[in-house]
């Protein structure tokens, strides 16, 4: 009776698609044949969105004279917010349009515009990217997240989604006990989601509870909008038993990489949007290897185009060494953070997250940690469910190796470590302010 239910959900989606015009499902073969490599259409693509930006709207439009994309700005978050007017396409000014809220979490919060086609590739995004893992429409899943009055999903919605909602608030053992009768009652659950930091916490809550994969009908659990550690995705396939993938997403944008069931980077979503990995202080392209911020061009979103956005997080590209479909085309080795999660040496040298988190990654048993720069040399790192099963010494060498001899560190062992209110968890926090003229970062 579930799978029935199940198909009923699918074929009424696509029903409901094919009376419509039938574009998720087109965009859906498109987006499948670029990916794997059958066609390419980004050149034109590109070319099609620059011509357009330039000519509808007031931002872009000084840049009518271009030879190339690297004649066009780099741009963040906050300058869209600024002259948000100027970058709403004159084309689409009197249509309407979804709007769509970013999460705010570097405090930059803003109503994305993006126009009906747009809108369909973003769900045929989602649609590609959940069967990649194994996940078809239709399927019971639990989504943990922190629900709020933006983000709430109607009745209808959840009847018709097949979604169960699971709110990460308080992640206390009461919550995760309640969600451990969730899935062990419902055997037509077959997906858990959620963001990465509420997935950890689950991993290591039943991981010590010592549940195994018999007791669930988890078929694969996926994390998105940001990278789940590597030791919570191991507890999870020890747990479930089941494929663990980290999906990349931002809500301004849409789906921008997720991990094959497999293996630990990122494939791309090259076939909506161009991708350029820049060193962290200047526009100028990165080498393989080296951490690097992602400034991505998209393709089809014409209502409110954004060219060369830098989505501020830090990455690592380079080329996978597992051999398959995607051998040959360049990945994301590595998501680790946010160019505001930069901290310091106490030399003043910056140090990217992603050094810090190869610093921890030892600690497998340590369920959530925050690590906060109040200044220069002095460093406080926050500590959850830990208490008594690592020596506090071995975290004061750890961070000294990492900053420096002379760092002052404090140790705060906490019950919990407050998330953001979309929730999102900012794992590091720099409170320093280095002096704009010191050269030596």
């Amino acid at each position: 009776m579930k799978m029935f239910s199940e198909a009923i959900r699918r074929y009424g989606f696509w029903l409901f698609d094919a009376l419509r015009g039938g574009q998720v499902r087109k965009n859906l073969l498109d987006l499948e044949k670029k990916l794997q490599g059958k066609i390419d259409t980004s050149p034109d693509d590109l070319r099609k969105l620059l011509k357009h930006a330039v000519h509808t709207t007031e931002f872009y439009g000084k840049f009518k004279n271009y030879s190339s994309l690297a004649d066009f700005p780099v741009i963040k978050k906050s300058l869209v917010k600024e002259k948000y007017d100027q970058f709403i396409s004159s084309a689409y000014k009197n249509k309407r349009l979804h709007k769509v809220l970013t999460s705010g979490s570097t405090g930059e919060r803003f109503v994305m515009l993006q126009d009906n086609p747009k809108r369909k590739r973003v769900i045929a995004e989602l649609i590609y990217f959940l069967e990649q893992c194994g996940f078809q429409l239709g399927y019971r899943h639990v989504y943990a997240r922190v629900w709020f009055k933006d983000n709430q999903k109607t009745k209808l919605e959840q009847m018709t989604h097949n979604t169960i909602m699971f709110d990460c608030s308080s992640l206390s053992d009461g919550s995760l006990q309640q969600l451990y009768q969730i899935l062990r009652k419902e055997h037509s659950i077959k997906c858990l989601t959620g963001y990465a930091t509420s997935l950890a916490a689950i991993a290591y809550y039943f991981d010590q509870q010592d549940y195994t994969p018999d007791m669930f009908s988890i078929d694969v659990v996926i994390s998105g909008a940001e990278r789940l550690d590597a030791n919570a995705k191991t507890l999870l396939k020890k747990v479930f038993g089941c494929t663990v993938v980290s999906r990349y997403a931002n809500n301004e944008n849409g789906f921008l990489a997720q991990q094959p069931n497999d293996g630990d980077h990122f494939i791309l979503n090259t076939a909506h949007y161009y991708f350029e990995t820049l060193r962290l202080d200047a526009d100028e392209p990165a080498d393989d290897g080296e951490p690097a911020r992602l400034v991505l061009t998209d393709f089809y979103n014409y209502a409110m185009p954004l060219i060369r956005y830098d989505t501020e997080d830090i990455v690592i590209a380079g080329m996978p060494q597992e051999q398959g479909k995607y051998s040959g085309k360049k990945v994301l080795t590595e998501i680790s953070g946010r160019k505001a999660d930069i901290i310091y040496d106490t030399r003043g040298k910056k140090i990217s997250p992603h050094f810090v988190a190869l610093k921890f990654r030892p600690y497998d048993r340590l369920p959530r940690f925050q690590f906060i720069q109040e200044s220069l040399k002095d460093f406080t790192l926050k500590l959850e469910g830990v208490r008594g099963l690592y020596d506090d010494n071995d975290f004061h060498d750890t961070i000294r190796q990492l900053v420096g001899r002379d760092a002052v560190v404090k140790i705060d062992h906490v019950d919990k470590i407050q998330h953001h209110s979309s929730g999102k968890f900012r794992t590091i926090i720099c409170n320093y302010q280095p002096d704009p003229g010191d050269d030596r970062t």
